[in-house]
């Protein structure tokens, strides 16, 4: 049974080659590339119910990739906001469209009703694990 588990996610990753990033670090890129902003360090591991510390490291190691900016806020220029680049949105955008390739195959050969029944298991198992 674990076995099966770990194939099935080196499955989602093996078409991403070298990828740049943890899948941790692509969480945090996921949440800016998908939900408006501005996105701030705290509200992000507030999203993926994570230490601040956490988000903030790897926010530096995705800002060291380029993959992430700092902009100052225009409102307090105390304050910054953290975006995805326009480098961060094609790596993004990269593996999300692997992943849709990934699930549509995997629609195809289920079928709709067991596809269907597939994500409302992996959605009960989220909310059990998370």
């Amino acid at each position: 049974m674990d076995a099966e588990i770990m194939r099935f996610c080196r499955a989602f990753m093996r078409d991403m080659g070298d990828m740049p990033i943890r899948n941790s670090q692509y969480a945090v890129l996921n949440i800016m590339c998908t939900t408006p902003g501005p996105h701030v360090p705290v509200g992000l591991a507030e999203t993926l119910g994570v230490s601040k510390a956490m988000v903030s490291a790897h926010l530096a190691a995705l800002m060291k990739r380029g993959l992430v900016v700092r902009v100052p806020s225009p409102e307090d220029g105390r304050s910054v906001y953290v975006m995805p680049s326009k480098r961060g949105k094609d790596l993004f955008n990269k593996i999300a469209q692997v992943n849709n390739e990934k699930l549509n195959l995997i629609k195809t050969q289920l079928g709709a009703k067991k596809f269907d029944a597939f994500i409302k298991l992996v959605s009960q198992v989220n909310q059990i694990i998370d």
